[in-house]
């Protein structure tokens, strides 16, 4: 069943997300790291939230229509969050540039969980997923504050520091 297919996938996207934020905690200093463990908090919780949908799957297939995301654009997702995970393990990515980057992923699964939002024929699933893109857009809104947070604390260093 191809939604299997794509809930695995929408896991795996959550996954490497979640191992971000994680990363992510480990090379800022400045007081940003404790919301970015809570955004990896929360990520695991999208990840429960996509293996209960995939448990709905199993036991009640007809409660789902079409999917209406396309391979391609999970797979870009995938790729996306796994190329930029790999950047933060090899320190080649910089932290501005990769809080920009994850505020990008973000936008795109909330539209991603939105467009799933809509495959539901049973409407507490389909609230489910609405609740699911509207914690990315609220995951996207915090790493705004973030990302001005530490353009702030850039600007307040001195010079050579």
């Amino acid at each position: 069943m191809r939604l299997m297919i794509t809930l695995d996938e929408a896991i795996e996207l959550e996954q490497k997300i979640q191992s971000c934020y994680g990363l992510l905690s480990k090379v800022t200093q400045d007081g940003i790291a404790e919301e970015l463990r809570r955004l990896a908090r929360e990520e695991k919780s999208h990840i429960n939230v996509l293996r209960t949908g995939k448990n709905f799957v199993i036991r009640t297939p007809d409660m789902f229509g079409q999917e209406t995301v396309s391979d391609t654009e999970i797979r870009l997702g995938i790729k996306a969050v796994s190329d930029l995970e790999e950047g933060l393990k090899s320190k080649e990515i910089e932290y501005p540039r990769a809080l920009k980057k994850v505020y990008d992923l973000e936008k795109k699964f909330e539209r991603v969980h939105m467009n799933t939002a809509v495959e539901f024929k049973d409407y507490s699933l389909k609230k489910l997923f609405e609740a699911l893109a509207r914690a990315d857009a609220e995951h996207r809104q915090r790493l705004e504050r973030l990302i001005a947070q530490h353009a702030e604390l850039r600007c307040k260093r001195p010079r050579g520091s």
